[in-house]
């Protein structure tokens, strides 16, 4: 039996017309280890995770997940991995009983199985109080819990988490981590996630893949990774990079004050041997240059660093991607009329896109039935003017608006 859980070798996905999101890439991931993909926004790490999970074709290369190749073999992967993708996957109008009940049905689990093994998921990710209650109800950080607490259902040896904690807040971010490190310390599992948090990939991971433009860049353990720029890290701001303060990149580097220099916009990163003794030596050559610095800091290379080094970019520039509320997810899709489940929760979120149920629709979005002009058709059902459904209006309304249809 091989020692790694998840062999890839030269993988490459190309969308069209020619975007690379995988260029080449080689990665192998030991069984038991947890490894983080780590990169920002558009580096490849998703469509990684979707080739592996068999969401997604790839256009050359070999993976195997498990020992089963990903192309050949498809169905014995799936039986054999565990998928938290980046947007849940749970049912918001199903509670977390009738959520887990229905994946395990997915994988032809014996009912008997499927209940003990509910029981035991709830009591592990702490959902027994709210496991009969809508999914609906739950808070973000819940949610997330029953998101990963159905993908285990079937007990799969290798588990993909894609961004697990995005938009979580701090505290929920960290009851998490907490469960992913029982989930491989104690259950056993192979976890690969991916996430352009720092502070995650330092904390989870035994070893960390920096991936950028669909490519690894450096794999290491997080110490290893940060040993690797040896000496400290000092950022010096400038309230703007032009060739002066360049020029006094270059000069710093001439004197052996720093080994290396990096821009990111307006911020020099130094890489000195010694910040304490460097950072007078810095100030001096700046005001001997004429270079007016707006600000210094002194600190042990992080893996931001190790990310600037290998890519030319910043990690903390990125931001994140931005989060849909959850009932916007079925609008134009036959999901109901979202337009109630956002007054229900009072959001003040615009409702001017309307649902246009579960019909074909034309290019300005008019339903190719024969629904007629009626504002108050939305989402294959009546609506007033507040978005209430017939079930919910007066025998006189409901009357009056059968008079005006017929």
């Amino acid at each position: 039996m091989s020692e790694y859980a998840i062999e890839i070798e030269g993988l490459t996905k190309i969308y069209p017309p020619r975007l690379k999101a995988v260029d080449g890439l080689d990665l192998t991931v030991r069984e038991g280890e947890i490894m983080a993909l780590l990169g920002p926004n558009g580096a490849g790490k998703s469509s990684t995770i979707r080739i592996l999970s068999t969401l997604s074709g790839f256009d050359s290369g070999r993976a195997l997940v498990g020992g089963i190749d990903v192309d050949r073999d498809p169905e014995g992967v799936r039986h054999t991995i565990g998928v938290v993708a980046q947007k849940t996957g749970v049912d918001y109008f199903l509670t977390g009983r009738e959520n887990m009940t229905l994946q395990g049905h997915l994988y032809r689990m014996k009912k008997a199985d499927i209940r003990t093994r509910i029981e035991e998921l709830a009591r592990h990710f702490e959902l027994e109080a709210s496991l009969d209650q809508p999914v609906s109800t739950y808070s973000g950080g819940m949610t997330r819990k029953l998101d990963i607490a159905t993908a285990l259902i079937h007990r799969p040896r290798i588990l993909f988490l894609d961004e697990p904690t995005l938009g979580l807040d701090i505290r929920s971010r960290k009851g998490l981590w907490s469960l992913i490190e029982d989930l491989n310390r104690n259950h056993g599992l192979t976890i690969l996630l991916t996430t352009h948090y720092l502070e995650e990939a330092d904390k989870l991971a035994h070893r960390v893949a920096i991936i950028n433009n669909g490519r690894i860049r450096i794999v290491g353990s997080p110490e290893e990774l940060k040993n690797s720029i040896h000496g400290d890290s000092v950022v010096v701001l400038f309230e703007e990079a032009g060739a002066q303060e360049r020029d006094f990149a270059v000069l710093l580097k001439k004197q052996g004050i720093a080994r290396e220099t990096v821009f990111d916009g307006n911020h020099l990163h130094l890489y000195v041997e010694d910040g304490t003794a460097s950072v007078p030596q810095i100030m001096a050559a700046a005001a001997a240059a004429g270079v007016q610095v707006q600000s210094l800091s002194l600190a042990r290379p992080s893996l931001d660093d190790v990310f600037l080094k290998y890519t030319g970019s910043s990690m903390l520039d990125g931001g994140e991607e931005p989060q849909e509320k959850w009932w916007h997810q079925w609008a134009g899709k036959g999901g109901g009329n979202w337009k109630k489940w956002a007054a229900k929760w009072q959001e003040s979120e615009s409702t001017e896109e309307t649902w246009q149920g579960n019909e074909w629709v034309d290019a300005q979005g008019r339903p190719k039935g024969n629904w007629g002009d009626d504002p108050q058709w939305q989402g294959n059902e009546w609506v007033d003017a507040e978005g209430r459904p017939r079930s919910d209006w007066s025998a006189a309304e409901n009357k009056k608006r059968r008079g005006r249809s017929s």
